[in-house]
């Protein structure tokens, strides 16, 4: 019997100890937590957030912000870089390079007339809008232009105004962040600079 209760003992004091390097794994290498996120971000199609990161990655957001900015930094050269968007991290290509990764990726690029771009800029400065308000400051109807960017995913429908006739309010969404490689709607160019895009927005 006393046999028998000592085993039980032991077993009930080591179990603790067991749980708690479960639940508390190694801290990583600066190196080691370096590679890992940069795994992480590249084996996700979307942009994670340094909270998302967080939960998987042994370490704290400072911590894990920190490397990220410096493989962001490290990165400016390359072919393939980190950049922040959408309020979160994502590898892509450089700019410099759309054109020929195109040719080996067979991905069909937005594009948008000069009065589509028009229309989606006005939505993007002056959010939330209606479209009397969108259609006073073109000069024309705006109608067939809202429902080709609603297509897109480009805007969004983000309630009724409280007015007579309660208009329908526009707004970017988050696809229009990523496509323009926006972290955040504070990252817009000068409207003069918007305007100037080109169609091919990719």
């Amino acid at each position: 019997m006393s046999s028998l209760n000592k085993t039980s003992n032991q077993t009930d004091s080591t179990s603790p100890e067991e749980s708690s390097d479960d639940d508390h794994p190694p801290e990583f290498s600066h190196d080691h937590l370096k590679g890992l996120l940069e795994a992480l971000v590249f084996a996700s199609s979307q942009p994670l957030t340094t909270t998302e990161l967080t939960k998987i990655a042994p370490a704290s957001s400072k911590q894990i912000k920190d490397i990220l900015t410096e493989l962001k930094q490290e990165s400016q050269s390359r072919g393939v870089q980190l950049r922040e968007i959408n309020g979160g991290w994502i590898w892509c290509t450089h700019p410099a390079f759309g054109s020929f990764v195109r040719k080996v990726s067979n991905q069909k690029p937005t594009q948008l007339t000069r009065a589509q771009l028009e229309s989606l800029a006005i939505v993007a400065y002056r959010q939330p809008i209606t479209r009397p308000e969108i259609d006073e400051i073109r000069g024309v109807d705006s109608g067939p232009m809202l429902k080709i960017l609603l297509k897109h995913d480009l805007i969004r429908i983000l309630g009724k105004k409280e007015e007579p006739g309660r208009p329908l309010l526009y707004g970017t969404t988050s696809y229009f962040l990523t496509l323009f490689g926006l972290n955040s709607l504070e990252d817009l160019p000068s409207l003069h600079e918007y305007t100037q895009l080109e169609g091919d927005l990719f």
